[in-house]
């Protein structure tokens, strides 16, 4: 979202003192990708989250105020802007190599099934186990026995029910036979796992729910029956049955000892190690943890990774410098969403997924854990994220843009470092670049009336994602390292109560995401000036959730002046393949409201939402926009609002005023019936009817 957020600061910051610039769109692109010298200008983002918002303003040289409830993101954007050689990170890398290297590599070697040489284990495959309540057969709780896709060839890896062989097959979908036992079968239809159930293959045996299983006998053990590995010896002599020196194996007695000889020490020294000991707090999303009988975050790892991250972060936590360290802390805390049991594999690319894929504590019943420390190939070690880090700080130090200049791609070095001064008040924003950051609620900020140019944010998505709870994962780590230097991490969770969102398990219903949101616009109506403007990127299937956003607005003085749809994801995104979901935000400009709207019937303003609709729909199919069925619905949702807020309250309809509840209903009904005959989509379609139903 970096590029989309630059383009709207663009756009937004752009005036008459932009020297060069004609007015027109189209010429303002050619700012797009070199140093843009504007007058500097005060940029608040009162929910800040990630702070792409906070980022890309000092890109232009911007004053910049951040706010948000959650310490995690909090730290996460103080340390982006802050500044800090990173030769310091390459030698502390040295360093944690020469103190720690040979005793954390030591949990990681496996044996190279094609040379018998040691290599680099990378990923490790479990499956969790349990007894068919029946026939008391141990079980694999596996949807299929299809490994990966071979790196080497385009063959199938799969895994032997029977005996627990990895071998490569023609095709998994069809019949093969087990090189080793004999065993034939069709590994992608020989599991055990079908939606939330399993079954045994007895015949006289049932289907059990697996919550239900796990609530009356615990969480089932994991079994290791695989390993991903890296053979550099295979690799520098060119070896053809490895492509790049990696390939699959099953786990060997070599692998299970050195697992078991992690668990023995962690045992022995895990209570002197700093590791979260943090009961998981009931939720929305961490429900489904609990009720796979996950306790404690600490639960979510095994005991090899709470082993060797302990040791890691114990080293990290001695550090001086406390700038360094807290930089260390950072990659640390990145690294661990990808090194914990309810990480997966992406069998089709062959690389492991981090436990947020879906923005939820899903877990997996056939956990991958990787290699937490350092590795040739793959993703996930903690050395990996250090070196993101020194990337990025490189990159802030001197940036640059890329863009195509007839056909070709063209990099673009920029003169304006990405670099935030961070000051500790309102007061001392006194130069461009200097930064405010607020831990806290939004509803009351300490910033005098008038005094911000613009505001760009990026709101909470009501009841999309539950985002105190999910950073509690990261949190409790935090907390160890930062509770005695900030305030910030000294409560035991992330505070939630002042969180805006929708949340059933936190007792919060939509007009509490309507009352939070109100509250923070409010203020932002208070802090900015009389001519600036409010822009925010939304999307949702509820038409309850636009409802909500678009009473926040009204109620806090704005009103919408135009939207646009912008893609909010790759193509590609995990989150939307093989969905029907929305891939569009939303960019929403509002401004303030200076007097009351002109009076419209509801007829006429159905007119003009339609031509509106039906032209937007035009101009994005003849740009070549690839627009689904949801995301024509959301849009034309959204081009109903704007058009609404601009005549509200003075929308009428037989002598009585339309209040935005009823606007939306007739919204949504106008689409439903009418609608869909101007915008792309069949009256009745079942794809679209599905997404619009509540998730379960």
């Amino acid at each position: 979202m970096g590029s989309v957020f630059r383009t709207i600061l663009l756009y937004t910051l752009a005036d008459s003192s932009l020297e060069g610039w004609d007015g027109s769109p189209e010429t303002l692109w050619q700012f797009y990708a070199r140093d843009v010298i504007m007058e500097p200008k005060t940029v608040l983002d009162p929910m800040m989250g990630g702070g792409t918002t906070i980022v890309e303003s000092l890109r232009f040289g911007c004053r910049v105020i951040g706010g948000d409830l959650n310490p995690v993101a909090w730290f996460v954007v103080k340390k982006q802007v802050e500044d800090l050689d990173t030769r310091l990170l390459e030698q502390s890398l040295k360093k944690l190599d020469n103190d720690l290297g040979d005793d954390l590599r030591r949990y990681y070697v496996t044996r190279c099934p094609v040379c018998g040489r040691d290599a680099e284990g990378l990923y490790y495959f479990y499956t969790k186990m349990v007894s068919c309540p029946d026939c008391g057969r141990e079980l694999p709780l596996v949807r299929d026995f299809f490994l990966a896709r071979s790196r080497r060839e385009e063959t199938d890896v799969v895994v032997c029910p029977i005996c627990w062989n990895v071998f490569e097959t023609p095709d998994a979908q069809k019949y093969t036979a087990c090189p080793q036992c004999g065993h034939e079968f069709i590994p992608k239809k020989s599991g055990h796992v079908r939606g939330r159930s399993f079954r045994c293959c007895g015949k006289e045996c049932g289907s059990y729910s697996i919550v239900d299983y796990v609530r009356k006998n615990g969480r089932p053990s994991e079994r290791m029956y695989a390993v991903e590995f890296y053979c550099p010896h295979c690799d520098n002599e060119g070896d053809s049955r490895l492509k790049n020196g990696r390939g699959y194996k099953a786990s060997d007695d070599q692998d299970v000892q050195l697992l078991e000889a992690a668990r023995e020490e962690f045992v022995r020294i895990g209570d002197r190690l700093p590791i979260p000991d943090t009961r998981i707090p009931d939720g929305v999303e961490t429900r489904r943890a609990l009720n796979h009988q996950y306790e404690r975050f600490r639960d979510m790892f095994n005991q090899r990774q709470l082993l060797n991250l302990g040791k890691i972060y114990r080293w990290i936590l001695q550090e001086e410098n406390a700038n360094l360290r807290e930089f260390l802390i950072l990659a640390f805390s990145n690294c661990l969403k990808y090194n914990n049991m309810f990480c997966k594999y992406n069998a089709t690319r062959g690389f492991i997924t981090d436990i947020f894929r879906t923005h939820s504590f899903s877990p997996s019943m056939a956990p991958v854990e990787c290699n937490c420390y350092d590795t040739t190939k793959g993703r996930g070690s903690f050395s990996a994220f250090v070196n993101l880090v020194i990337e990025g700080k490189e990159y802030c130090t001197s940036p640059f843009e890329r863009h195509f200049h007839q056909g070709q791609m063209v990099k673009t070095r920029t003169e304006t470092p990405i670099s935030g001064n961070v000051v500790g008040s309102y007061r001392q924003l006194e130069s461009p670049g200097d930064t405010l950051l607020v831990c806290g609620s939004s509803g009351h900020l300490e910033i005098p009336n008038g005094s911000v140019d613009i505001v760009v944010t990026d709101p909470p998505y009501a009841d999309n994602v539950m985002y105190s709870e999910l950073s509690n994962f990261f949190y409790v780590w935090l907390k160890i390292g930062l509770d005695n230097d900030y305030d910030e991490f000294r409560s035991t969770l992330v505070p939630w109560k002042s969180e805006v969102i929708a949340n059933r398990v936190q007792d919060k219903s939509p007009d509490d995401f309507l009352a939070g949101l109100r509250s923070i616009l409010e203020e932002t109506n208070r802090v900015l000036k009389e001519d600036g403007k409010l822009v925010f990127t939304f999307h949702h299937r509820s038409l309850d959730a636009w409802s909500s956003v678009l009473q926040a607005v009204l109620d806090a003085g704005f009103f919408i002046r135009t939207i646009y749809p912008v893609r909010s994801e790759m193509k590609a995104s995990t989150h939307f393949l093989g969905k029907s979901n929305i891939k569009y935000d939303m960019i929403i400009v509002c401004r303030k409201r200076k007097r009351q709207g002109k009076s419209i019937t509801w007829a006429e303003l159905v007119s003009e939402i339609q031509a509106s609709a039906t032209h937007l729909m035009k101009r994005m199919d003849s740009s070549g926009e690839e627009l689904g069925r949801l995301d024509r619905y959301v849009i034309a949702v959204g081009k109903c609002l704007e058009l609404y807020s601009q005549y509200y309250p003075q929308v009428i309809e037989e002598q009585m005023l339309v209040d935005v509840r009823t606007a939306v209903e007739r919204i949504e009904n106008w689409i439903l019936d009418i609608g869909f005959k101007q915008i792309g989509i069949g009256v009745e379609d079942p794809e679209l009817q599905e997404s619009l139903q509540p998730e379960s």
